[in-house]
């Protein structure tokens, strides 16, 4: 809910960046600024700044749904 992992993105440590995505149960992308926080060799771990409350709970809402 707190971030995600992006494969084959070479970023550094600390950089910032802004990025949108879209998940099936919901028509517009998210938006949400974000900070990396650790790479490895495969991409890069960003921290979200903070989700809007609609974002949060479809955000949650499409997790709960893949757990079943």
């Amino acid at each position: 809910m707190g971030g995600a992992y992006l494969a084959n993105v070479v970023m550094t440590m600390g950089q910032r960046l802004n990025v949108a995505f879209v998940i099936p149960t919901q028509e517009s992308a998210i938006e949400v600024g974000a900070v990396v926080r650790w790479t490895d060799a495969g991409g890069v771990g960003i921290q979200f700044d903070g989700l809007r409350a609609r974002d949060t709970w479809a955000l949650g809402k499409y997790i709960e749904q893949l757990g079943k």
